[in-house]
């Protein structure tokens, strides 16, 4: 079942747009009900054996009750981005963040520490990330053809638990149409969770009712990015999520570190 463990190691390995990747934006537009940033990022990826300089571009969409000034401009009550190159997406995500003093700027600093992702990752984001390249052959998980999804929930001050969802397609397997809900516990080493210290075992749920929360949280979230507004979390749906993971059964929601 070498397809199976495949498709279970791309939910616990690094990301091609982590925290370190520099993007430079170079316009910003006054919308009715938000702002959009629009940047630009290059990075070196290997591509059939072959080390390329990309270029990578990224649309940034926040409120228009973000302050601008340089000292709290870090700090949005929700984002949106969307990352794509050659104008084919490669990934959409939404977060929701707590506005906090900066760990690592100056004093009076603010930033954002998101406590709550979504994330959409389409069939071309595995031809810049190796670790993502099996994700082309899944079936779409989404109506916009994402081929993975990925909701990822502070719980601690150095913890983040996840929970994913991709289809496969095993038809030729004889194994039907199989849709892989996971969750997984990451630990980390500092409050800026830049440094992976521990995971738990990725855990596969058959819960009818987690799937329909998990759907409804997707689905939902999607429509936020196109209408870029803010998203309404619902406790309960949250507690569902949790029960994938026995050690979160008494696990309460919270924003704050």
């Amino acid at each position: 079942m070498r397809i199976l463990l495949t498709l279970l190691f791309i939910f616990t390995q690094g990301e091609l747009f982590a925290k370190e990747f520099k993007w430079k934006f170079k316009e910003r537009i006054k919308h009715d009900d938000y702002y959009e940033a629009i940047g630009t990022g290059t990075k070196k990826v290997k591509i059939d054996g072959k080390n390329k300089k990309v270029k990578f571009k990224i649309t940034e969409y926040y409120p228009l009750s973000t302050e601008l000034n340089e000292k709290e401009g870090r700090c949005k009550e929700f984002r949106i981005q969307k990352i794509s190159t050659g104008g084919t997406i490669l990934e959409k995500n939404y977060s929701l963040n707590d506005c906090l003093p900066c760990i690592d700027k100056g004093s009076g600093h603010m930033c954002s520490y998101p406590y709550y992702q979504v994330f959409y990752r389409y069939g071309d984001y595995g031809i810049f990330d190796k670790n993502y390249e099996a994700i082309s052959n899944n079936k779409d998980v989404t109506k916009d053809g994402a081929k993975l999804v990925y909701i990822s929930i502070n719980i601690g001050s150095r913890e983040q638990v996840r929970f994913s969802e991709t289809y496969p397609g095993l038809e030729s397997l004889g194994l039907g149409e199989i849709r892989f809900f996971n969750s997984q516990i990451f630990k980390y080493n500092t409050r800026l969770r830049k440094i992976q210290s521990e995971k738990s075992k990725l855990k596969r749920t058959q819960s009818q009712v987690f799937e329909m929360v998990f759907n409804r949280i997707k689905n939902n979230t999607l429509k936020n990015i196109n209408t870029k507004t803010k998203i309404n979390i619902r406790e309960k749906d949250l507690k569902i999520l949790f029960t994938a993971e026995p050690s979160l059964s008494i696990t309460k929601f919270q924003t704050r570190d």
